[in-house]
C-alpha cells in the first residue's frame, strides 16, 4: 500500500472547497435577482423563510453522502442504503406537501415563523415547487458518495458549477417576467438546477460503477439493515438538524434584547460572512473519511488540516483585523457608521472560526472513518442545550447586550465546546489505533473494510 501524499490530499480537498463555496453563493445570487423585482422586500422574505424552512426539513438527508462513502462498499449495500434513505425522503416530501397544500399549513407557518400573510403565502408556494428536492438529494448523495470513493472530487465541483450556472441564468432571465411571483420562480429554478446537477452526477457515477473504477467497490458487500443504517447515519442526522436549527434558535435569543431589530439585523449580517469564509474547512470531514487508511494517513491528513486552518485564519484576519475592515464595511457593504460599529466586535471574532471548525471537521471525518459516530450526536445536543441556556441567561442579565456579538460568540463558543468533545473521542480512537498497531492486533474496521 503506497503512503498517502500531500498532493493527493490537496487534489481531493480543493474541489470540495470549490463546491462548498459555490453552494454558499447560491442564496446571495437568488437574493440579487429578487432584489430587482417588484415588491422586493416581500419576495426576499418569502424566499428566505421558505428556502430556510426547506433546508431545515431536508437536513436529515444531508449526511447520506458520507453514509455511501463509508458503508457503500458494493451494489448490495448501496441498494439497501438507498432504499432506507428514500423512505425518509418520501416522508419529508409528504410533510412539505402537507404544509404547502393543507388548510392549516399556512396558519402553522405563520405562527411558527411570525410571517405576514403575504410572506406566508409565498412560503407555501415555495415549499410546493421545491417538494421534489427531498427525493433528489439522496440520489445526488448516492452519486457523490460513489464519486468520492473513486476520489474524483473534481466531478462534484463541476456538477455544482453546472447547477450554479443554470440557477443564475434562470433567476435573472425569468424573475419578474412570468405569471408566478419572483420568489416562487426562484424556488422552481433551484429545484430545476438540483435536478440537472443530480442527473449529471448520476450519469457519471453509473459510468464509474459499470467500468469497475478503482476504490468504488470493496470487500464485505452485503445487506445493510435499519440498525446499521441508523447506527451510522442517525448521529450525523442529529448533528445536521441541530446545526440547521442554530440560526433560528440564536435569533430567538437575541430577539429578546433591548433592540431586537438591530440585534437580529446585525447577526444576520455577520453570520453569512462567518459561514462563507470558514466553509472550506467543512470539506476536511470528507477528506478524512475517504483518505485515511491507517495511522500514518491520519497524521498526514491532520498536518494538512493544520496548515489549512492556519491559512484561513490568516486570510480572514487579513481584512477583519486590518484597516480593510472599516473600508469594506463603508464602501462594499455600504453600512452606516453606527451599524458598522455595531457589527465590528462580532467581525473581530470571525478569524478564529477556522480553528474549531477545522478541528471538528477532521475529528468528524476520522470518527466516520472508524464508524464511531455516536459521540457526534451527543456533542451536538449538549452544545445546543448549553448555547440556548447561556444565551437566554446573558440576555436576562444584560438586556442591552450587543446582539450581533452575543450571537457570534454563542456560535463560536458552542463550536469550541463541540470540538473539544468530538476531538476527545477522536484522540481516544487514535490511541487505540496506535496500541493495536504496536501489538500487531487488527484494529477496528476502517472505512474501506466490510461492515459487520
Amino acid at each position: 500500500m503506497q503512503p498517502l501524499q500531500y498532493r493527493q490530499i490537496f487534489s481531493f480537498y480543493w474541489p470540495l472547497v470549490l463546491t462548498s463555496q459555490m453552494m454558499t453563493l447560491a442564496h446571495p445570487i437568488v437574493n440579487a435577482a429578487l432584489g430587482r423585482s417588484e415588491g422586493a422586500i416581500v419576495q426576499l422574505a418569502g424566499y428566505g423563510v421558505g428556502f430556510g424552512l426547506g433546508v431545515f426539513l431536508n437536513s436529515p438527508l444531508f449526511p447520506f453522502q458520507q453514509s455511501v462513502a463509508a458503508l457503500g462498499v458494493g451494489p448490495r449495500s448501496r441498494r439497501d442504503l438507498t432504499r432506507r434513505v428514500m423512505v425518509l425522503a418520501a416522508a419529508i416530501c409528504a410533510v412539505e406537501l402537507v404544509l404547502a397544500l393543507s388548510p392549516w399549513g399556512g396558519a402553522l407557518i405563520g405562527k411558527l415563523m411570525g410571517s405576514t400573510p403575504a410572506v406566508t403565502d409565498l412560503v407555501r408556494k415555495i415549499l410546493l415547487v421545491q417538494a421534489p428536492i427531498p427525493l433528489l438529494l439522496p440520489l445526488r448523495s448516492l452519486a457523490w458518495g460513489v464519486i468520492m470513493r473513486h476520489r474524483a472530487t473534481r466531478v462534484i465541483s463541476l456538477a455544482t458549477a453546472l447547477r450554479l450556472t443554470l440557477l443564475t441564468v434562470a433567476v435573472f432571465a425569468l424573475v419578474g417576467r412570468g405569471f408566478l411571483a419572483p420568489a416562487v420562480i426562484a424556488g422552481a429554478a433551484m429545484t430545476l438546477a438540483i435536478l440537472v446537477e443530480t442527473l449529471y452526477s448520476g450519469r457519471l457515477a453509473i459510468r464509474l460503477v459499470r467500468a469497475g473504477a478503482e476504490g468504488i467497490d470493496g470487500p464485505g458487500d452485503g445487506p445493510v439493515g435499519w440498525g446499521a443504517f441508523f447506527g451510522f447515519v442517525g448521529p450525523l442526522m442529529v448533528s445536521t438538524v441541530t446545526w440547521s436549527a442554530m440560526r433560528p434558535l440564536i435569533n430567538a435569543v437575541i430577539g429578546r434584547t433591548g433592540d431586537p431589530d438591530l440585534a437580529q439585523g446585525g447577526f444576520g449580517f455577520v453570520f453569512p460572512l462567518l459561514i462563507l469564509m470558514a466553509s472550506p474547512l467543512w470539506s476536511l470531514n470528507n477528506t478524512a473519511l475517504v483518505l485515511i487508511r491507517d495511522r500514518h494517513d491520519l497524521r498526514r491528513v491532520a498536518r494538512f488540516s493544520a496548515g489549512a486552518i492556519l491559512l484561513f485564519v490568516a486570510l480572514i484576519g487579513a481584512w477583519t483585523w486590518t484597516p480593510l475592515r472599516p473600508w469594506a464595511l463603508a464602501h462594499i457593504f455600504a453600512l452606516e457608521a453606527d451599524k458598522a460599529l455595531y457589527v465590528t466586535g462580532a467581525l473581530l471574532l470571525i478569524p478564529l472560526q477556522p480553528i474549531p471548525l477545522g478541528l471538528r471537521s477532521l475529528s468528524h471525518g476520522f470518527l466516520m472513518n472508524r464508524r464511531r459516530t455516536g459521540v457526534i450526536a451527543t456533542a451536538s445536543l449538549i452544545k445546543t442545550a448549553l448555547i440556548i441556556a447561556a444565551g437566554f441567561g446573558v440576555v436576562a442579565a444584560y438586556p442591552g447586550v450587543n446582539g450581533a456579538l452575543l450571537g457570534t460568540a454563542l456560535v463560536m463558543g458552542g463550536g469550541f465546546l463541540e470540538t473539544f468533545m468530538v476531538g476527545w473521542g477522536a484522540l481516544r480512537l487514535h490511541r487505540d489505533l496506535i496500541a493495536a498497531s504496536d501489538r500487531d492486533v487488527t484494529p477496528p474496521p476502517l472505512m474501506t473494510e466490510p461492515l459487520e
